[in-house]
């Protein structure tokens, strides 16, 4: 009778230890857009915007004087001089898309830079929440990815490669 209880007991073992495993989700897109900060960071990258856009104005404004009074002046222009002008309205094309480029890529550097901050800041309340709450896993529905993962948590990895006969 003992050894049926004992045993019956190591079989249940393995079911306690997986009983004990917390799984839960949460959607980090959902948190994110009701972020009071977000608001601060879409007015970040819309004043970030805004300069770059005044900036470009001044830009024009200068290449499209330069460009009416190339037209104005043609007729009376000598060779050497017109030649010099169309070298700076073709600089000033340059410029202004040279601008263009680097002001789009540092506007979105921006951006992503605010973003991840936010991200990063639900992900580190996520984990935690997940320490706090003895979870093993928490699954982030809107990246079908996992958020956060105990350091209980076990690698098999190892077992994967060895039974496909990887080391």
């Amino acid at each position: 009778m003992i050894k049926k209880i004992v045993f019956i007991m190591l079989l249940a073992l393995p079911l306690n230890l997986v009983a004990q495993d917390k799984f839960a989700y949460v959607n980090v897109q959902e948190i994110f857009q009701v972020m009071p900060e977000l608001s601060e960071v879409e007015k970040t990258v819309a004043d970030l915007n805004e300069q770059f856009k005044k900036e470009l104005d001044k830009l024009y404004e200068e290449y499209y004087a330069k460009a009416k009074d190339y037209q104005d002046n043609l007729a009376t222009m000598a060779e050497t001089i017109k030649t010099r002008r169309q070298g700076e309205i073709v600089d000033m094309e340059k410029r202004i898309g040279t601008f263009q480029q680097t002001a789009n890529e540092e506007l979105q550097r921006k951006q992503m830079e605010l973003v991840n901050a936010l991200r990063e800041k639900i992900l580190k309340a996520t984990a935690e929440v997940g320490t706090e709450n003895n979870y093993t896993y928490i699954f982030d529905l809107s990246t079908q990815s996992i958020a956060f993962h105990s350091p209980k948590a076990i690698d098999v990895t190892p077992l994967v490669k060895k039974k496909l006969g990887i080391k």
